[in-house]
């Protein structure tokens, strides 16, 4: 892998991990394009790290309060952060459980998928259509445990490459009838445990062999961690504008260009 090509990607990975448009997807789109070989599994397993960085950066003080609050359950001095902080505590945790079960699940056929452009293209339509009807809702809830649990199968569906995790997790939270700045930041904040957990299940396939490309490495990791935080940003700016339809339309023609051209 080349300097320019570890910072493409590293900035394909940032933007895509956090619009609406598939991460994961646009990644085997792009290895298969530029012939990414499978012993650059090293370097994916450092774009996600890197975006998780970014995700906590962005949302340091939400994070410090939601682990206040977990303390809360067991010492009385955080007693009332937990009060404040308990909706997203408890829906990370309940969120994060039918994710994993889903994931771990699915490890092997996701695998298979990562070789098709077609099905992946036929996702990235999937996940235009989900984002077009999300636009159409209003919601005005909070979050509750059973609508965690309901987010956290899509979320864990949503490794499928072609269907965005925080696209649909975003929309089936609006759906749901949660407020759409809760609903995204909700969505973000439930990919720290998806990320974390994909990036150690990545670890076992790493080839010590590119460890030597580890400083171009280095340079990838650092345009995904700026491109994120920037894509963090705009992102709960547009779903706050209920502007998913933008994206759906870009998905759209994403998905029929992949079928007919990749």
């Amino acid at each position: 892998m080349t300097l320019l090509e570890a910072v493409l990607l590293g900035i394909l990975q940032g933007i895509t991990e956090f619009l609406p448009i598939s991460s994961s997807g646009h990644l085997a789109i792009a290895s298969h394009l530029i012939d990414l070989q499978k012993e650059d599994i090293l370097y994916e397993t450092l774009l996600h790290f890197a975006t998780m960085l970014a995700i906590i950066i962005y949302f340091r003080n939400r994070i410090i309060l939601i682990i206040k609050a977990f303390l809360g359950i067991f010492f009385k001095r955080y007693g009332m952060v937990y009060f404040e902080n308990k909706r997203f505590l408890w829906g990370i945790i309940f969120a994060s459980i039918p994710t994993g079960i889903i994931g771990l699940a699915l490890q092997n056929t996701v695998v298979g998928v990562f070789q098709s452009t077609t099905i992946i293209g036929y996702a990235l339509i999937l996940t235009s259509i989900i984002l077009y009807i999300s636009d159409k809702f209003n919601p005005i809830g909070k979050l509750t445990v059973k609508s965690s649990i309901i987010i956290g199968i899509i979320q864990g569906l949503a490794v499928f490459p072609g269907i965005s995790r925080s696209g649909s997790t975003i929309a089936t939270a609006v759906m749901l009838n949660i407020d759409r700045r809760e609903a995204a930041e909700f969505s973000m904040l439930i990919s720290l445990p998806a990320i974390l957990g994909a990036t150690i299940l990545q670890l076992k396939n790493i080839n010590p062999a590119s460890l030597t490309d580890i400083n171009i490495y280095l340079f990838g990791m650092g345009a995904a961690f700026i491109t994120a935080l920037f894509a963090i940003s705009f992102m709960l700016y547009v779903v706050r504008k209920a502007k998913l339809t933008y994206f759906a339309v870009y998905c759209l023609l994403a998905g029929v260009a992949t079928i007919i051209f990749i």
